[in-house]
C-alpha cells in the first residue's frame, strides 16, 4: 500500500520541521516493503520561511509553493491531485505523529472494508486528549459550543468507534473515495471543508461508507496554545477566527440544509452570545476578555449572514 501525506502550511516555520521529522521517523520505523510513502507540502504564500524549512527537514518532499493564499481546501486539493497513494493522510503542520499511529490507521482500513475515513486522536503537549469535534455542525454540536460544553464521546475512547465526523488535523482518506465523491469543496476557504467532506461520505449510498475515530493513532500538538477552544483562540488571534468559523458555517448549513437553517443558527449565535455578554457584566462572573469574545461572536455572526447572504455566497475575504 502506498501512502500520500498531505500538509498545508501557512506561516508555520516554528512547527513544520518537527512535523516532518515525525513523519519520516514513522515511515523509517515500518517494516521494509510493507508500504512506500510520499510527502506533499503545499505552502500557502507564507510570509516566513516555512517552505524552505520543510525542504531542509525532508529534502525528498514534493513542495508546492503558492504565490497567494488559496485557502486550506484549494491547497489540499493541489496536493491530492499530485498524490499517487492509496491512502491520503492529511496532517496539520502544528502536530507531530507519534510512533505506530500510521500503522493503526492502516489497520482500520484493512479490517473494515466500509471504512472511508479514519481520524486519529489529537493530544496536547501534556499528552491529554484535546476536546476535538466528533459531530458535524448541527443542533447538538452548535449548542455544545454556544454553551461552552466540553464533553466529547471520543475524548476518553480507547477503541475505534464509528462517528459522523473527524477533523483533518490527522486523518486518512481512501483515494478511491475522493475520486468517487469529489475533492474538498474549495468554497470553504477557511474551515469546515473536512466537515463537508465527511457529510458527503455519510450521505453516500450504494455502497454506504463509514467514518472511524481511532484513538490508538495519535498526533501531539507542538504548541500548547494551538488548537484550543474558540474563546482561547480569540484571546490569542482576535476576531479573525470567529469570522472564519461563522462564514463557513453559513455556507455549510445552506449547502446541506437551506437558507432558513443558516438564518436559524446565525440568529441563535447572536441571541446566546448577547445573553452571555449581559451575564458577563455581572461582577465575579465575567471579565473583559469574556465580554470581548461574546461581543465578537455576536457581531461576526451578523456580518456572516449579510456577507454570505445566508450561505448562498461565500466571499474569501
Amino acid at each position: 500500500m502506498k501512502l500520500s501525506f498531505v500538509i498545508v502550511t501557512n506561516n508555520t516555520s516554528k512547527f513544520i520541521g518537527r512535523c516532518l521529522d515525525s513523519i519520516k521517523q514513522t515511515i523509517d520505523n515500518q517494516t521494509a516493503g510493507k508500504f512506500d510513502a510520499e510527502v506533499i507540502v503545499v505552502d500557502n504564500a507564507s510570509s516566513d520561511d516555512s517552505g524552505s524549512i520543510a525542504k531542509t527537514a525532508l529534502p525528498e518532499i514534493q513542495l508546492i509553493q503558492n504565490s497567494d493564499n488559496k485557502g486550506y481546501a484549494a491547497a489540499a486539493n493541489q496536493a491530492v491531485e499530485r498524490a499517487t497513494g492509496d491512502l491520503i493522510i492529511f496532517v496539520d503542520p502544528r502536530v507531530e505523529v507519534l510512533a505506530g499511529s500510521i500503522r493503526r490507521l492502516m489497520d482500520q482500513f484493512a479490517t473494515n472494508a466500509a471504512c472511508a475515513v479514519a481520524g486519529g486522536k489529537v493530544v496536547g503537549t501534556d499528552n491529554l486528549g484535546l476536546k476535538t469535534p466528533d459531530r458535524l455542525p448541527g443542533l447538538v454540536a452548535n449548542f455544545k459550543r454556544m454553551f461552552g460544553c466540553t464533553c466529547s464521546k471520543t475524548r476518553n475512547a480507547d477503541q475505534p468507534m464509528k462517528v459522523s465526523f473527524v477533523p483533518f488535523t490527522f486523518a486518512a482518506v481512501r483515494r478511491d473515495i475522493i475520486a468517487k465523491l469529489g475533492q474538498l469543496d474549495e468554497r470553504f476557504y477557511a474551515g469546515l471543508a473536512d466537515a463537508d467532506f465527511c457529510r458527503r461520505v455519510g450521505k453516500s449510498l450504494n455502497p454506504s461508507y463509514d467514518i472511524y475515530f481511532v484513538p490508538q493513532a495519535t498526533a501531539r500538538v507542538l504548541d500548547k496554545f494551538s488548537m484550543q477552544c474558540e474563546c482561547s483562540d480569540y484571546a490569542l488571534n482576535g476576531s479573525s477566527v470567529i469570522k472564519a468559523r461563522t462564514r463557513s458555517e453559513q455556507m455549510y448549513f445552506w449547502k446541506h440544509y437551506c437558507p432558513l437553517t443558516a438564518l436559524f443558527f446565525g440568529g441563535m449565535d447572536m441571541l446566546v452570545f448577547a445573553i452571555r455578554y449581559l451575564a458577563y457584566l455581572i461582577p465575579g462572573i465575567g471579565s473583559k476578555d469574556k465580554r470581548g469574545y461574546a461581543c465578537s461572536v455576536f457581531c461576526e455572526s451578523a456580518k456572516a449572514m449579510l456577507a454570505t447572504q445566508l450561505g448562498t455566497q461565500f466571499p474569501a475575504e
